[in-house]
């Protein structure tokens, strides 16, 4: 299961906390292993965003982008996961970014400042397939083609060009949409979160983990080591 942590404070305050996690096991007493796990299963069940109300893990950034932009969220999530299979760190052959897999030229065209930033890179794929869709009548397969192919392609054949890539791409999206893309639970953590906001977050979300077996390693070291 993944962590997102965009921020590098968010970075920081995770190794901090499993540091002092693994030395209170380091004693003998709890499970580091065990620990770990039910620590990124937290992270990944509860919110720990900031600013960012209305989007706290990828499936409610994509229900805000579809809503924005006029965009069917099967659409965007299953361009998702044929891009990039939801990593916010992907960088393809060609340059193209993030989870939308956004071109640099083009990300300078759409304001996006930070394309490994997991919101900022949705709302910018949202847009741009927003705008090929508006410019295609609302054609999905020639403003997907225009997506993957640019739309001076597009238009010089009719429709989606005889580029096996691109073929294949519109062809993969639409069964993708078809049968539901499979978008991870990952929690989004904004890049601008404060250290403190972050320490916050984290210890109002560990208070808050259920009393149940999976979680009772973690909430015994976190109280030897005095963080709850």
């Amino acid at each position: 299961m993944k962590i997102s942590l965009v921020s590098p404070g968010a970075q920081v305050v995770y190794e901090e906390f499993m540091q002092a996690i693994n030395q209170s096991s380091s004693q003998g007493r709890t499970s580091a292993s065990n620990i770990s796990k039910a620590f990124a299963k937290a992270l990944n069940t509860t919110t720990v965003a900031d600013s960012i109300s209305s989007a706290t893990s990828y499936k409610d950034i994509f229900i805000e982008a579809s809503r924005k932009y006029g965009v069917s969220y099967d659409l965007l999530t299953a361009m998702a996961q044929q891009e990039s299979g939801f990593d916010s760190d992907a960088v393809s052959r060609s340059g193209a970014m993030g989870i939308m897999q956004i071109m640099p030229e083009t990300a300078k065209e759409l304001g996006l400042e930070h394309p490994f930033d997991a919101y900022e890179n949705i709302m910018a794929g949202a847009k741009y397939i927003s705008q090929k869709l508006q410019e295609f009548s609302g054609n999905v397969d020639k403003a997907l083609a225009a997506y993957n192919a640019g739309s001076s392609v597009v238009k010089q054949y009719g429709g989606v060009p005889p580029y096996g890539e691109t073929q294949s791409y519109v062809k993969n999206i639409k069964a993708i949409m078809k049968r539901g893309a499979d978008v991870p639970y990952t929690n989004y953590i904004s890049r601008n979160a404060t250290r403190n906001q972050l320490e916050e977050d984290l210890k109002k979300l560990l208070r808050e983990l259920p009393d149940t077996e999976e979680y009772a390693v973690l909430k015994q070291t976190l109280a030897e080591i005095n963080y709850l």
